[in-house]
């Protein structure tokens, strides 16, 4: 149902006009390349998850820092104009512990004619990962229950509590919002 749920939003964004190397611990980026036939592999200036548990681990920390998680895809047109504000929040959150995570999900055979340019010119290198794991029905509700597939779809979490936003933010205060809702205690 889920797979539905998120090809429908998928065919409905695209009518509108509009991953990889096990990395563990928190950092969120590293030099990587996409697992394909040797002949094939480019190397990409951010993480690349074929499989969500190589991933997973971006989800699950249990430490003092908030962790700011945005699914999002070149192609989707609501979750390229909110790109900004996660900018925003990298910028004026600088030696916070707040740590932003764009996780595209771009379809694989797009990562290196579409992502990786788009990454490039936005500067987005450090904050960003592909999850390429296409069996979304047997990962989206690992993220989050109340996810229903579509894009953008913001979680933030930290060791106390978690917050989820569907859909494209209003403006910057809406994120600052949510993450005063989950540094509550």
């Amino acid at each position: 149902m889920k797979k539905i749920l998120f090809f429908s939003a998928l065919i409905f964004i695209l009518s509108c006009g509009s991953k990889a190397n096990k990395n563990n611990g928190d950092t969120f980026s590293e030099n990587a390349t996409i697992k394909e036939k040797p002949a094939q592999q480019a190397a990409v200036p951010f993480p690349v998850y074929m499989a969500f548990d190589e991933f997973e681990h971006h989800i699950r920390q249990n430490n003092d820092t908030t962790y700011v998680v945005n699914f999002w895809a070149t192609w989707c047109k609501p979750c390229v104009a909110e790109l900004p504000f996660f900018e925003k929040l990298i910028s004026e959150k600088k030696g916070q512990a707040i740590k932003v995570l764009l996780v595209s999900m771009d379809f694989p055979k797009q990562i290196k004619s579409k992502l990786i340019p788009f990454v490039k010119e936005k500067k987005l290198e450090k904050n960003v990962v592909a999850l390429a794991d296409m069996d979304y029905n047997s990962w989206i509700d690992k993220v989050s229950g109340e996810w229903d597939g579509a894009i953008p779809f913001t979680y933030i979490y930290n060791n106390k509590n978690k917050v989820i936003k569907t859909g494209e933010m209003d403006g910057y205060e809406e994120l600052e919002e949510l993450l005063k809702k989950v540094d509550k205690s």
